[in-house]
């Protein structure tokens, strides 16, 4: 099979669920990672053979995504900030909103602490950006913290992740104090915790419903906020003074967020929007 044979296939397979731009940027994609295949071989190498080992791999992968799998799973990782983030099922992929997270606040000094880590990404680019920092993350899922660990190793970076559930406040504390982290120390509290409520599902693909875990993604319609109220919580016991708490929203409750976070006891609340000019991140100072 030469390169013209597989964008032949993956076309005939793959048309009916992708626009062209999508799909020539997966067969790039594919192409790169499992062949080592520059992109401007797209048109200019399209009779380049391809080894039999190659070829089945990337019909392998073309066949998942026909099945909805999404290309970061399919090729086992993204890059984020300064870093190379494995992900799987276990993980929910990280966004270019969050990376917008992660540009704001490389800026901010001071001992952070990931809420709700996931694959670890915000903690492990923050740590690559300040190798002097000391980081903590963690996470209710051992399988999620399991692929965070591994991507610190493969960062070689040094982040205390430990477990707990940003829904019980003293368990967070409690393992926290096991971690090495004590209150009142930390300069930046940040967070990506899950904010899609379930009515907001109909309107999303069905790459992310059938394989992103749905506990890093939703939230009951009745309390939307809940994981903010936590957050404002955990930022009492752990921010000190004039630390800052950082967080990705949803969309639809800006102002909601701002006011929760005001009326917690915060100061200098602010509301940034992402690229796409939607309110994605809240700010606020810990005084």
């Amino acid at each position: 099979m030469n390169i013209k044979e597989f964008k032949d296939y993956a076309r005939e397979h793959l048309a009916p669920s992708l626009e062209k731009p999508e799909l020539r940027f997966l067969v790039s994609a594919l192409l790169a990672h499992f062949a080592g295949i520059p992109n401007y071989w797209y048109h200019t190498h399209e009779d380049h053979l391809l080894s039999p080992a190659v070829a089945g791999e990337l019909l392998q992968a073309v066949d998942q995504a026909v099945q909805g799998r999404p290309l970061q799973y399919i090729l086992g990782f993204v890059h984020f900030g300064n870093c190379r983030i494995a992900v799987d099922e276990r993980v929910l992929i990280p966004r270019p909103e969050t990376e917008e997270m992660w540009d704001r606040a490389r800026h901010i000094h001071g001992v952070v602490l990931d809420a709700c880590t996931g694959s670890g990404c915000l903690a492990i680019a923050l740590k690559k950006d300040r190798p002097g920092t000391s980081v903590h993350a963690f996470d209710l899922s051992p399988a999620a913290l399991e692929v965070a660990t591994g991507n610190a190793l493969l960062n070689q970076t040094e982040v205390h992740f430990f477990q707990a559930d940003l829904s019980c406040i003293d368990g967070v504390e409690k393992a926290a104090a096991e971690a090495g982290l004590e209150k009142h120390t930390v300069g930046l509290l940040i967070s990506n915790p899950p904010y899609v409520t379930e009515s907001q599902k109909k309107g999303m693909s069905r790459r992310v419903l059938s394989y992103e875990p749905h506990s890093a993604l939703f939230v009951p319609d009745s309390d939307p906020l809940c994981h903010y109220r936590q957050l404002a919580l955990l930022g009492n016991r752990f921010l000190c003074h004039g630390g800052t708490l950082m967080a990705e929203i949803n969309e639809d409750f800006g102002r909601e967020v701002c006011l929760l976070m005001e009326q917690a006891g915060y100061a200098a609340v602010e509301l940034h929007r992402d690229l796409h000019e939607k309110n994605r991140i809240i700010s606020a100072r810990w005084v």
